[in-house]
């Protein structure tokens, strides 16, 4: 049996100012988002968490550490779960992106499995390395493990897990650092916890402000 703590990254400075991330656009922790990972960090004190694997990108590397030093445990990085690719909307707000690829961005909001981001991936190639590397994960994990991964990524491992279209991802909520619980016993995968955020109480953010 193993749990498996899937950790949207703490609050990023694009986040907070609106901007889209991705792969080559990657910020620092914000000032809130380094508390809510201090936060992360305290609820997971006394859990046991025998690895911890991380997107190589900087708001999850820097999320992580708040846990693994605690822990004093070293962060495996994968490739497999960085972020979305989102081309030539990365660096841009949001605001910036809705009025120069409105159909592009409503497509994306209403059938994301459609959606090609211009110079950038297609969400159905995100979707198929992040299924392909779950699947050998899930099949082998033996330990108890925090993983801290991107809002995208997230989804389409919970969409994996509940068997749920790929257009369906955007009908539950992910705030920085949330808590998403999976127990795999004997090959067997259940969800326990769905983007819980109960640490960060005051610190939690308005996600309609936020970009990925």
């Amino acid at each position: 049996m193993a749990k498996i703590y899937l950790i949207r990254h703490a609050q990023s400075m694009a986040n907070e100012e609106g901007i889209y991330q991705g792969i080559t656009y990657d910020t620092d922790l914000s000032l809130a988002g380094n508390k809510q990972a201090q936060l992360l960090g305290e609820r997971f004190a006394n859990i046991p968490i025998a690895q911890i694997i991380s997107s190589p990108l900087r708001r999850t590397m820097q999320t992580a550490q708040f846990v693994a030093k605690r822990k004093k445990l070293p962060i495996l990085e994968e490739k497999s779960i960085i972020e979305t690719n989102h081309g030539a909307w990365e660096g841009k707000h949001k605001d910036i992106i809705q009025k120069t690829w409105p159909w592009i961005y409503k497509k994306w909001q209403r059938f994301p499995s459609a959606t090609k981001f211009p110079d950038g991936e297609r969400f159905l190639e995100t979707q198929n390395r992040v299924t392909a590397w779950w699947k050998i994960f899930s099949q082998n994990a033996l330990e108890d493990t925090l993983i801290v991964s991107h809002d995208n990524i997230i989804r389409v491992i919970v969409a994996k897990i509940l068997n749920m279209k790929l257009n369906k991802i955007w009908k539950f909520h992910l705030q920085p650092t949330a808590v998403t619980e999976v127990l795999i016993t004997e090959g067997i995968v259940e969800l326990i916890k769905l983007g819980d955020s109960k640490h960060l109480g005051a610190l939690e953010v308005d996600l309609s402000m936020h970009a990925l």
